[in-house]
C-alpha cells in the first residue's frame, strides 16, 4: 500500500486512529508501528518535493519527482507501466498559432492525462515542453491511455481555425524554406511494462520508454505503442 492510500484510510477512519497509529506488517509478520504524525510528515515532504520541481505551466511534477517515483517503484519491486506521451507536429502548430496557443494545447494534454489516471494508483508527470510521463499501476492501463487519446482527438480540432479543420491539417514554411503540409496535431504514446528486476534504474526505463514512443510516432495520427 502506498502512502497516499494509507493516508486516505487513516483520514476516513475514526479520529483515534490518527492519534493511536497503525501496525506495519509484511507477509503477515509484524514489523513495527507507524504514527499519524510520521505519516502526515512524510506526505508533506512528498508534496513539498513535488511542488518544488513542478512544471510551471501545468503544475505537474517534473523530472526529479518522476525519476524518484520510478526508482522507488523499482526498489519496491512493484510492477507498473510507464507511458511516454508526446504531441505530433507540435512545433509547426506552435510556429503557426503562436506560443500561447501551444501552451493551451500542452495544458489540455496535462488535464486529460490527469483526468484519465487513477489518483490513488497512478502518477502523471510533465517532463517539459510537450512531453509527459505517466506511471500506471492500474490494471486497466490500456483502456485509460486509449481513453486519453480519444479525448484528445475529440478536443484538439477546437484549437484550429475552421479552414484547417476542414482541410485536416495546415501548411507551414519549414526550415528549408519550402511549404509543408502537416495534419492536425495528434498524440503519440509509447508504453512499457516495468517488472521486477527488468530495469536497474530510471535511466534505463527512460531510454526504453523513448524507444517505445518513437515506435508510436511512426504511425500516422494519434497512436499507442505498448511493449509488455
Amino acid at each position: 500500500m502506498n502512502l497516499h492510500e494509507l493516508s486516505g484510510l487513516v483520514v476516513a477512519a475514526e479520529r483515534r486512529y490518527l492519534v493511536d497509529g497503525f501496525i506495519l506488517a509484511e507477509d503477515g509478520r509484524y514489523l513495527g508501528m507507524g504514527t499519524g504524525y510520521e505519516l502526515m510528515r512524510k506526505i508533506t515532504e512528498l508534496q513539498i518535493s513535488a511542488a518544488r520541481y513542478a512544471n510551471p505551466l501545468t503544475g505537474l511534477p517534473g523530472n526529479v519527482p518522476i525519476n524518484e517515483t520510478i526508482d522507488r517503484l523499482i526498489e519496491a519491486e512493484q510492477p507498473f507501466m510507464v507511458a511516454y506521451v508526446d504531441l505530433d507536429h507540435f512545433k509547426p502548430f506552435n510556429d503557426l498559432y503562436g506560443y500561447s496557443a501551444g501552451d493551451e494545447l500542452i495544458e489540455l494534454v496535462g488535464r486529460l492525462l490527469t483526468d484519465t489516471a487513477d489518483a490513488e494508483r497512478d502518477f502523471v508527470g510533465h517532463v517539459g515542453g510537450d512531453d509527459f510521463v505517466v506511471l500506471l499501476q492500474s490494471q486497466d492501463w490500456r483502456e485509460r491511455l486509449e481513453g486519453a487519446i480519444a479525448a484528445f482527438d475529440a478536443a484538439v480540432p477546437d484549437s484550429f481555425h475552421g479552414e484547417h479543420r476542414e482541410a485536416g491539417g495546415f501548411e507551414v514554411v519549414g526550415r528549408s524554406g519550402e511549404v509543408a503540409f502537416f495534419p492536425l496535431t495528434g498524440v503519440s504514446i509509447g508504453a512499457l511494462r516495468v517488472g521486477a528486476g527488468r530495469f536497474p534504474s530510471h535511466h534505463e526505463v527512460a531510454s526504453a520508454a523513448a524507444d517505445a514512443k518513437h515506435q508510436a510516432k511512426k504511425h500516422s495520427g494519434s497512436s499507442l505503442y505498448a511493449v509488455e
